[in-house]
C-alpha cells in the first residue's frame, strides 16, 4: 500500500531509521500521568503502616546438638575428597594419626525482603480494529490504585498490565501510516539483477551456443532479472511496528515486579571458607517471617544478633521506591569439625563440614600435580 501525502507518494525504506517510538508530543493528555515517557518511571508507593511485629524474646534460647564426626567418619569423608581429585594419593587418608579433633559450628544468617515495585510507560501494539479503552470511558486509576498480586511470595515474578481507559489510536510512525515499506533489497522495483547471467539474459551452453537464462528467463520482471524473494516480487515489504495494519494503538503500561532481596552474614571461627559454608545442609535454628521483621536480639551469638541488628536496618532504607510485602530471617547452624593428624612425622589440618560430611583439605600433604580443585 502506498501512502499519499499533498499528491505526492511517500515511500518509507526499509532500511531508513526511524524513531524507536512514536513522538511524546502526540501522546494524549492523562490525568495523574503527565511526566510518563517511552522509558519506565518508577512510581513511589503510597505511605502503609506495616504490621506490628511480635515483640523481641529476650531469652536467649539454647542452641540445638549438631552430630559429632568420629574418626572414622573423618576417614571416610577424606577419602571421598581424595576420590574427587585425580593426582591426591590415598595414603593419608588410610595412614594419619588423628591426634586432635574440634568441634564447631558456623552460623549462617539471611535475611528476604520481598518487595513489590511499579513503573510506568507508553507503550503500543499493531492496531488492526476492535474496542479502543480510552480516557471517554473514564478516569484512569492511579498506578498503586490497580490491585494486582504475585502468583507466590518470594519469588521473583513481573507482570505487564494496560492501564484502564489510556488507549488511543495513532498513526504508525514507522511507515507513516503506509502500512508497507519500501524493500531494502530491490529498493521497490521488485526485481534484483540476476547473479547466473550477470543481468544479459542469457548463457553459455556446453556446445557453446547462448541460450536463454535458466534462472530468470520466466521473471515477470524481464530476462536478465530475477523476481526478490524478499518482497514476492511486489516492492514492498509489510511494515513491522504496525503489522500492514498502518495503525498502533498506544496505552500507558504498568510493569509491577515482584523480588527477593537478601542479604547475608556467616559466622565461622575456623578457617572455613564462607563459600563452602553456604553450600551445604545445616539445621535452621530460628526462622521468622512477617510483613516487616525486628531485628535478631535473643540469639545466643551475640555475631548473628549484630549482624540482623545492621542488616534489617540496611534493608528498612534500600528500597524507598519500592513496598514492602513481606520479610523472611534464618539462621542455620553448619557443623564443622577440625581433624588435627600426623602423617609422616608432619603435622596437619582439614576440615569436614556440613550434614553431608564433605571434607576440606587446603594443605593436603600427598599430591603429585598441582592445579587440581574441588568438584
Amino acid at each position: 500500500m502506498v501512502r499519499y501525502y499533498k499528491g505526492h507518494i511517500v515511500d518509507v525504506d526499509e532500511n531508513e531509521a526511524v524513531p524507536s517510538a512514536p513522538p511524546l508530543e502526540l501522546m494524549d493528555h492523562v490525568v495523574g500521568y503527565e511526566s510518563v515517557s517511552f522509558d519506565a518511571i518508577s512510581v513511589p508507593p503510597p505511605f502503609f503502616e506495616a504490621e506490628s511485629p511480635d515483640a523481641e524474646i529476650s531469652n536467649r534460647d539454647i542452641l540445638p546438638n549438631c552430630p559429632q564426626v568420629t574418626e572414622q567418619d573423618a576417614r571416610t569423608a577424606l577419602l571421598s575428597l581424595v576420590a574427587q581429585h585425580c593426582c591426591y594419593g590415598k595414603d593419608v587418608a588410610k595412614e594419619m594419626a588423628i591426634t586432635k579433633i574440634n568441634y564447631s559450628s558456623a552460623f549462617h544468617y539471611q535475611l528476604h525482603s520481598f518487595t513489590e515495585k511499579r513503573e510506568t510507560s507508553w507503550a503500543y501494539s499493531p492496531y488492526g480494529g476492535g474496542e479502543v479503552d480510552g480516557v471517554e470511558n473514564g478516569a484512569p486509576p492511579l498506578p498503586w490504585e490497580i490491585e494486582c498480586y504475585p502468583g507466590t511470595l518470594f519469588e521473583d515474578e513481573v507482570k505487564l498490565i494496560p492501564v484502564p481507559h489510556t488507549s488511543s489510536v495513532k498513526s504508525c510512525h514507522r511507515c507513516k501510516g503506509g502500512g508497507s515499506l519500501l524493500c531494502a533489497e530491490c529498493h521497490g522495483k521488485g526485481w534484483v539483477r540476476c547473479l547466473s547471467c550477470h543481468g544479459d539474459g542469457w548463457s553459455a551452453s556446453t556446445s557453446g551456443y547462448k541460450e536463454r537464462c535458466f534462472y530468470c528467463h520466466s521473471s515477470t520482471h524481464g530476462h536478465g532479472r530475477q523476481d526478490c524473494l524478499k518482497c514476492n516480487a511486489k516492492g514492498r515489504v509489510p511494515c513491522p511496528t504496525c503489522d500492514n495494519y498502518g495503525q498502533i494503538q498506544c496505552f500507558i503500561q504498568l510493569t509491577i515486579s515482584w523480588k527477593v532481596n537478601s542479604a547475608e552474614h556467616i559466622v565461622e571461627r575456623l578457617s572455613l571458607p564462607e563459600d563452602l559454608v553456604k553450600s551445604v545442609s545445616g539445621q535452621v535454628a530460628f526462622e521468622e517471617e512477617a510483613q516487616q521483621v525486628l531485628p535478631i536480639g535473643h540469639f545466643p551469638d551475640e555475631t548473628i544478633n549484630m549482624a540482623s541488628t545492621q542488616i534489617v536496618h540496611a534493608h528498612a532504607q534500600a528500597f524507598s521506591d519500592q513496598k514492602l510485602i513481606r520479610q523472611k530471617q534464618v539462621v542455620r547452624i553448619i557443623p564443622v569439625t577440625e581433624i588435627n593428624y600426623r602423617w609422616k612425622n608432619k603435622n596437619n589440618v582439614f576440615y569436614v563440614f556440613g550434614f553431608e560430611n564433605r571434607a576440606y583439605a587446603p594443605d593436603y600433604p600427598q599430591k603429585c600435580c598441582c592445579g587440581c580443585t574441588i568438584l
